[in-house]
């Protein structure tokens, strides 16, 4: 489905509109006008109304990586009032891999040379193996991801061709069965900001990618 733009203030130019020429006439030159790309019509009227995406009770890890290999994991309680972090980390795919479970990277040399071809998916994997690690033993857990295959490889939507993939897809599935969770998983879009309303998807998939950056960049 193609995305949409919502507008919510100022009051004269509330809405939803189609396509990004249409919303830039809307709001440029328009002072305080909030507005941002959101991926459905229905998403982009629950806004207008004032609902946002909050995110419904249950628990939540989000997950991201990057091509530097900064990974970055922000675990969310959701049943309160309000959604709480219980648990933010962000490290290098070297930090997650080196000496563990996936035989293929159990050096650092070796975990060089896959980042190197493989880039961020190498990173977006790391970060599900460690949310893996985090969340509570027996937990329910949504996953969200903002790259495609972490939720397609791990419901076999997505065949894993690379060898590489393929053994860390299976070292997942085979923490999340040890450890007995029940995984969901969300695609959510990336680098999207909450300029025009409450979107608790974005604000934490942004986290999860800040503190990616961070950890590759030593800041």
């Amino acid at each position: 489905m193609a995305k949409v733009y919502v507008v919510t203030a100022p009051d004269r130019i509330r809405g939803v509109y189609e396509t990004w020429p249409a919303c830039e006439a809307a709001v440029k030159g328009v002072r305080g006008a909030r507005f941002q790309a959101v991926a459905s019509r229905a998403q982009a009227e629950a806004m207008l109304r004032g609902e946002g995406a909050a995110l419904a009770p249950g628990l939540y890890a989000f997950v991201d990586g990057n091509h530097l290999g900064g990974v970055g994991v922000v675990i969310v309680d959701a049943t309160g009032e309000e959604p709480r972090v219980v648990e933010e980390l962000g490290v290098t795919v070297r930090e997650v891999f080196l000496g563990g479970a996936v035989k293929s990277l159990a050096t650092t040399s070796a975990i060089a040379a896959a980042l190197e071809r493989l880039r961020n998916v190498l990173a977006e994997l790391a970060a599900l193996y460690l949310a893996l690690r985090l969340v509570p033993e027996g937990a329910a857990v949504t996953v969200v991801h903002d790259y495609e295959g972490i939720g397609a490889w791990m419901d076999g939507r997505w065949r894993t061709k690379d060898p590489v993939v393929a053994e860390i897809v299976a070292a997942c599935k085979a923490l999340a069965s040890a450890r007995r969770l029940t995984l969901t998983f969300r695609h959510q879009r990336g680098h999207q900001s909450s300029w025009a309303g409450r979107d608790d998807f974005a604000h934490f998939n942004s986290r999860a990618d800040a503190l990616a950056s961070e950890a590759a960049t030593g800041r």
